[in-house]
């Protein structure tokens, strides 16, 4: 089954038409009809208009609506056990590798005694991954650099 089948039922199981759900969702109408369509929908809409019908975050259908909607969106069949087995151990590598570099980042910025608005400007660069890339140039140019005092000083030529 595709998700958007499995939306459609839940959402005529529970009585709404198009527009009394995209009413009470406070979205137009037509973000229900693409949701049924199969167009591009984010998962954060979805969860959304489950609510909206009455479907707790922590229900069967919305768990199971997550599960097809994931399987839409990247091609692997998270129904299949050892699919959904080996999904889980890959989240569960990469959330202690996050949390790891979060707790050394946490420990670098303390030790750096940022301010505030240092802070902020790292959030934002992290947020940029343009920025980011000009920032690791950057570190690489000054790292790869000679010592200040053994670099030979250039000299401008002065106007007569």
């Amino acid at each position: 089954m595709h998700y958007t089948q499995l939306f459609r039922q839940l959402r005529e199981g529970r009585g709404f038409s198009y527009e009394a759900l995209a009413r009470r969702a406070r979205c137009h109408r037509n973000t229900v009809i693409n949701v049924e369509r199969g167009r591009p929908v984010k998962f954060n809409t979805l969860a959304d208009l489950m609510e909206k019908m009455g479907y707790s975050l922590e229900s069967a259908e919305m768990r199971t609506l997550a599960l097809l909607w994931l399987e839409a969106v990247s091609g692997m069949p998270f129904s299949k056990p050892e699919v959904a087995a080996a999904a889980r151990k890959q989240a569960t590598v990469y959330g202690r590798g996050a949390q790891q570099g979060a707790a050394q980042l946490a420990e670098a910025v303390m030790a750096a005694d940022l301010t505030a608005d240092q802070i902020r400007l790292l959030v934002f660069a992290a947020r940029q991954p343009e920025v980011l890339a000009i920032i690791e140039a950057v570190r690489d140019l000054v790292e790869s650099a000679p010592d200040r005092d053994s670099a030979p000083q250039l000299k401008v030529a002065e106007d007569k």
